[in-house]
């Protein structure tokens, strides 16, 4: 680490000495300041090494749980933000379908009392052929097919997603590697 050099004056202070030069810093230090500065030295390895030790148990702390770790926080996060759109749009399209099936409903009701009435009509004035009820079976037909199969209302899905996507991305990146 240090090489004797002779006399030279000390960095600390300013004095013609017997000095040696840190192989480090490339400063020259007297025998007294070089002590000193050997232990500003220690000091910093000091910290240093409790740094280390504060990210080994951050470390440690993340590899015993992962659940807790930042970015499966996020997803968490989107996850949720994504349930409550889906169930807000779900909402939606319910109430909306309530009230189409609704107004779909009220109108095979006007439809049917019409049909209604004119079987009542046919058999109260006993004036039928195999012709009107022919045209009576295909209207009762054609409400019943209406009512399991409105035809203004349907369900689309679209093939896209139906919320925001969420993508990890892993980068050819590569560790730190220290030897």
């Amino acid at each position: 680490m240090a090489e004797i050099t002779g006399k030279a004056r000390c960095i600390t202070c300013g004095k013609d000495r017997s000095a040696v030069r840190c192989e480090g810093c490339l400063q020259i230090f007297c025998y007294n300041h070089l002590t000193d500065h050997r232990q500003e030295l220690n000091k910093q390895l000091d910290e240093i090494e409790v740094n280390r030790d504060i990210f080994r148990q951050t470390l440690t702390q993340q590899t015993t749980d992962l659940k807790n770790h930042s970015l499966i926080k996020h997803i968490d996060e989107w996850e949720e933000d994504s349930i409550k759109k889906i169930q807000q749009k779900a909402e939606e399209s319910r109430q909306l379908l309530f009230q189409h099936t609704t107004e779909h409903i009220n109108q095979i009701e006007v439809n049917l009392h019409k049909l209604t009435e004119e079987l009542r009509q046919m058999r109260q004035e006993n004036d039928f052929n195999e012709i009107d009820l022919t045209k009576v079976k295909e209207k009762l037909t054609q409400l019943e097919k209406e009512l399991n199969q409105p035809p203004n209302i349907s369900i689309q899905r679209d093939s896209a997603s139906p919320v925001n996507k969420i993508c990890v991305i892993v980068s050819s990146g590569k560790y730190v590697n220290y030897t």
